[in-house]
């Protein structure tokens, strides 16, 4: 047996030992090699169609447990992320949250398969941004709200500061004379919240206003640190999942 004949075989062997394939009660379970961070192995089903065709989906934990670590489906910059990616699979979510593929015929039950299971493994990956991808993604939503929602002779650009700064995210300004209207923090986190209440105790009369956009679902934000900035007056718009008018909140301060 040729070197290349051995690493076939192996690399088969791996991939497709471990397959198996049991019947169920809405059409066929398969359970995959690939295994989870909680142990399990990555699974998904055979459903078949009235005519004859057959839809792939997942067992409708993949996009609860990504919810559950952080990702945030009602923001529209991640969620078209996650559409973009499974539409590159040729897979959707709909309301119930189960990934699926479209009605295919049995030859193309193969192909389907990898590209859902592709599809689970990049969701999953999701869920595991680190820190700072986690706060820059909170930051391009805050823009991104910011954009649609802001008056006529209004803009906001991202703030130019070392990459070690404490400083705003953004800055909203009036284009034709460059005048800085507010400052903005996308305040993720309670560091980035001490930094916008330190930048704005050291503001002066003179100085555009600090706001920092608090992000306060999943405890993000820890309830002293939110209470501290409270006290202390400084200005915040809350994202909290349930009410969707901290950008209003915003055009008020910055429109006086």
């Amino acid at each position: 047996m040729s070197a290349v004949d051995e690493i076939t075989s192996a690399v088969r062997s791996a991939l497709c030992g471990s397959l198996e394939v049991t019947s169920v009660p809405i059409g066929y379970a398969v359970n995959t090699g690939f295994m989870l961070p909680d142990g399990d192995r990555l699974s998904f089903y055979v459903v078949p169609e009235d005519d004859g065709r057959y839809r792939l989906e997942d067992d409708g934990t993949t996009l609860p447990n990504a919810v559950a670590a952080g990702l945030d489906l009602g923001s529209p910059v991640r969620d078209g992320l996650l559409r973009s990616i499974l539409a590159q699979e040729g897979i959707r979510y709909d309301d119930d949250y189960l990934l699926r593929s479209p009605a295919v015929e049995e030859h193309q039950l193969g192909a389907t398969a990898l590209s859902l299971i592709s599809a689970l493994i990049r969701t999953r990956d999701l869920s595991l941004l680190n820190r700072e991808n986690v706060a820059a993604s909170f930051a391009e939503d805050v823009k991104h709200e910011l954009e649609g929602r802001l008056p006529r002779g209004l803009i906001i650009e991202e703030a130019l500061r070392a990459s070690d700064s404490g400083g705003p995210d953004f800055v909203i300004r009036r284009p034709g004379t460059g005048i800085k209207v507010a400052r903005i923090y996308a305040a993720n986190g309670d560091l980035k919240l001490m930094d916008a209440l330190v930048d704005f105790q050291d503001s002066g009369s003179g100085d555009s206003p600090v706001i920092a956009v608090v992000d306060r679902r999943r405890g993000r934000v820890t309830e002293r640190r939110f209470n501290t900035a409270t006290n202390k007056g400084l200005p915040m718009a809350v994202v909290d999942g349930i009410n969707t008018d901290w950008a209003r909140r915003i055009t008020q301060i910055v429109t006086g």
